[in-house]
């Protein structure tokens, strides 16, 4: 399974890479929406993963642009200091799940399995 992962914080962006791939996941690792994007045009995902606020473009944004391409890819998005408003856009933009920073790597590896199981089912 290939999983996109936008996050600019470089080191938690590496320690949840390291962390899915030791699950066997395939995770390209990008530090804004903008990368985000043009990698999801360039390959094959499974899922997309991603901080709401990036420089340049940020994940909302990219979630939107990602959606009119491929409207059936799961997709979770994560943040440490988002209102309610901005996760509210978030979920008017298609997100599957919203995960609070700090999160516990076990909660995001069950949020990927449950998603990529209920894509497999349809």
């Amino acid at each position: 399974m290939n999983i996109l992962l936008a996050e600019d914080d470089k080191t938690f962006g590496s320690i949840v890479k390291s962390e899915l791939e030791e699950e066997g996941y395939v995770v390209d690792l990008v530090n804004d929406g903008v990368e985000a994007v043009l990698r999801f045009l360039d390959g094959h995902c499974d899922i997309f993963l991603s901080d709401i606020q990036m420089p340049k473009l940020d994940g909302i944004g990219a979630l939107r642009i990602i959606r009119k391409i491929n409207r059936d890819v799961p997709s979770i998005v994560f943040s440490g200091n988002a209102g309610q408003d901005r996760i509210d856009e978030a979920l008017c933009a298609g997100v599957d799940r919203y995960l609070a920073k700090p999160f516990r790597m076990d909660e995001l590896k069950a949020c990927i399995r449950n998603k990529l199981l209920m894509v497999a089912k349809i």
